[in-house]
């Protein structure tokens, strides 16, 4: 009997097309098969050595070769070592392993091709050639395949010699070479992947750092904005009670005045880099309110009134007719106007200052142009496109050095920008003043009815039960009266803990509750009542003297739904309550003049009340100096800020900050003192100051 043994490339090409199913998915005009996902039916060749095992074990069976061996390199820069094999092989025939900087390894790195032994001439570089007659005795190869890649050698398959002296054909060897390549595209698709995989950790981790930083840069900027504002206000405060000293001699007071001079420059310097900082950070606050564009524009010209008196200079105002409030970001727009009014006069050595506006109104919105004019020195042209950059100052013949820190306009810019408006330099020339235009939008407000009598409060809260909770007692009383004018039924509390009991065991519509209170604060009562799920809980609202975007936002998180800053008034309410009837009447700066301006004797009664809780408070606050106890004397300045509120007191105000910043710079008892006798005299010998 003859055998007839029998194999071709057509057979070979459906082998090895059969691994590469497993492995890979074919794709129209590519010329090696692309590297995909591996099929869900073949999970174990996900496994490197899976694909290595399939690959032999076809080979064995569609190439009549006596023997088979594949050589990976595990590491770049290793060793080429068994990792699958198949065959005859002798007892002594040791698993092979080829080093990476073998001749034969570099020369198929820089070249890959199929190698065939019986092909192979002494012609061929000497060390190549000694490699591949090594390898020919020590497997019997016959024929050699590298795995490849983007010139990078992943591994090499060797083929003992053909059965029945057989030999290799080029065609034959083509479809195994592809076989190589595509199996190095495998271990590049593999390698690529690990890359993306560590970029990834890496970028998570920069990442990480970034925030964190960022973090850190937000928490420094919030404190040392507010840290360094109070040395400074220690400073003034300080030089302003020395020179109140009749018995000063003239170099004592000119010193003074200089230190107080030096003071107002550091806060120039050192106020508006911190602006400028916050805003980089992101953490400027733009917090949107109802106002007066007429009261907005009328009060910062005037506050500028003494700067242009002192330099011979007019300020004045173009307001058109605006019957509508106006909403948006006042404070904001408060500081660009402020800042471009007091640049125009520190600029203009003589004529005036003025402040312009025109407006459009559609149906809901404002966009609103200011324009601030100048007859000062003018900015020369080559300055121009440089006066927004940070720390950009002009020196010029009305101004003996440049003032301030530079970053002023460039903040002004920055602001309006973050208000979806701009800030431009409208015109300028040298000898003809300068116009800046600062264009903003706002939203149509209510209309401004002056007519409107304060002491015809609408009952929008007519029968609804309210929780009033606030630790000081004048604040209660007279939040009781507004409320009940509002036609509220109010229960009063003096504390957090007083609070949650009424919260848990009575039914409320409206709980306002002070956020900083004893025993229990206001998000505290808040976190504690919600911990059981309620029915119907009441609306909360907080409400704070201190009032900012950080506190706004811990009294919304905590599950207040609404946050209003002290005092609380009716014109406040009625916009929380209900908008769309919401009428502005005047504003409503002294609570106890609304309240008691329709009962003169029940106004007296809330002046000496009021009288007699401040002096009270004041007392408590004596003590707590005294016994220099830091936390508690910041509490009292904070009850007595509360009740100034209610007056807009703002000489009370300012005394009370200049005692907080003495606290800040830890002074001592008997240096508190003028500070407290000028509080009590304003709380008692003006009777009481009507509101500013």
């Amino acid at each position: 009997m003859i055998a007839v043994i029998f194999w071709g490339v057509p057979n070979l090409k459906y082998q090895i097309e059969r691994v590469l199913a497993a492995v890979f998915i074919s794709e129209q005009g590519i010329g090696l098969i692309e590297l995909k996902e591996l099929p869900a039916e073949f999970p174990d060749l996900k496994l490197n050595q899976s694909i290595f095992n399939r690959t032999v074990d076809v080979l064995e069976r569609v190439v009549p070769t006596h023997s088979l061996t594949i050589l990976i390199r595990e590491l770049e820069g290793g060793n080429y070592q068994t990792v699958a094999r198949a065959g005859k092989f002798s007892n002594s025939t040791q698993l092979c392993e080829l080093a990476s900087n073998d001749p034969l390894i570099e020369s198929l790195a820089k070249n890959p091709r199929a190698l065939v032994i019986e092909k192979i001439t002494q012609s061929t570089d000497s060390s190549v050639y000694q490699s591949l007659v090594n390898l020919r005795n020590q497997l019997k190869l016959s024929l050699l395949i590298p795995i490849f890649s983007n010139h990078q050698l992943y591994g090499l398959i060797l083929l003992g010699p053909l059965k029945s002296k057989q030999s290799w054909e080029d065609e034959t060897t083509a479809v195994l070479f592809n076989l190589g390549a595509q199996i190095g595209i495998h271990f590049r698709t593999r390698e690529l992947e690990t890359m993306v995989e560590l970029r990834s950790i890496e970028l998570e981790q920069r990442n990480q750092q970034l925030e964190k930083a960022h973090t850190e840069k937000l928490n420094f900027l919030t404190s040392f904005s507010h840290e360094i504002r109070n040395p400074l206000n220690g400073l003034l405060s300080i030089s302003r009670l020395l020179a109140e000293d009749k018995d000063l001699t003239d170099t004592q007071s000119e010193l003074i005045d200089y230190l107080i001079s030096c003071k107002k420059h550091l806060e120039q310097l050192i106020i508006p880099a911190l602006d400028y900082s916050s805003l980089e950070a992101g953490i400027y606050n733009c917090t949107e309110e109802q106002f007066d564009v007429n009261i907005a524009v009328k009060s910062v010209v005037a506050m500028h009134s003494d700067q242009a008196i002192k330099k011979g200079l007019q300020v004045k105002w173009d307001l058109p007719d605006i019957q509508y409030n106006w909403i948006g970001a006042v404070t904001p727009l408060r500081q660009i106007l402020i800042n471009l009014i007091s640049n125009a006069i520190n600029y203009t050595a003589s004529g005036f200052v003025s402040l312009e506006l025109s407006y459009q109104q559609f149906e809901d919105s404002i966009t609103a142009t200011f324009r601030i004019k100048d007859t000062g020195q003018g900015i020369p042209l080559n300055q121009q496109a440089e006066i927004f950059e940070p720390f950009a100052r002009i020196a010029g013949p009305s101004i003996s050095q440049p003032v301030g820190s530079g970053v002023g306009l460039s903040i002004s810019r920055r602001i309006a920008e973050t208000l979806q408006g701009a800030l431009s330099l409208k015109e300028s020339a040298l000898g003809s003043g300068t116009v800046f235009e600062l264009i903003l939008p706002f939203k149509l407000g209510n209309v401004i009815d002056v007519s409107t009598s304060r002491t015809k409060a609408p009952q929008i809260l007519n029968g609804k039960f309210v929780l009033i909770a606030d630790d000081m007692d004048f604040n209660r009383y007279a939040y009781r009266i507004l409320l009940e004018r509002m036609g509220a039924i109010v229960v009063e509390v003096n504390n957090g803990a007083e609070a949650l009991k009424k919260l848990q065991s009575e039914k409320f519509d409206v709980a306002i509750l002070d956020v900083n209170m004893p025993v229990m604060d206001g998000k505290e009562v808040v976190q504690e009542y919600f911990l059981t799920p309620p029915v119907n809980p009441p609306l909360f609202i907080a409400f704070s003297a201190q009032a900012d975007l950080v506190s706004a936002a811990d009294c919304l998180r905590a599950g207040f739904r609404h946050f209003i800053e002290k005092p609380l008034t009716a014109d406040k309410l009625r916009e929380l309550f209900n908008s769309k009837q919401y009428k502005s009447s005047q504003p409503e700066a002294n609570l106890l003049d609304y309240l008691g301006e329709a009962n003169p004797s029940e106004f007296v009664q809330l002046e000496m009340r009021y009288r007699h809780s401040f002096n009270q408070g004041i007392a408590e606050l004596m003590q707590h100096i005294k016994l220099t106890d830091e936390s508690a004397t910041h509490g009292s300045v904070h009850k007595l800020r509360g009740l100034a509120c209610l007056q807009n007191n703002t000489n009370v105000m300012s005394t009370l900050d200049d005692i907080s910043a003495l606290g800040a710079a830890n002074a001592l008892p008997h240096e508190y003192t003028q500070l407290l006798k000028q509080l009590k005299s304003l709380v008692n010998d003006d009777a009481v100051p009507v509101s500013n």
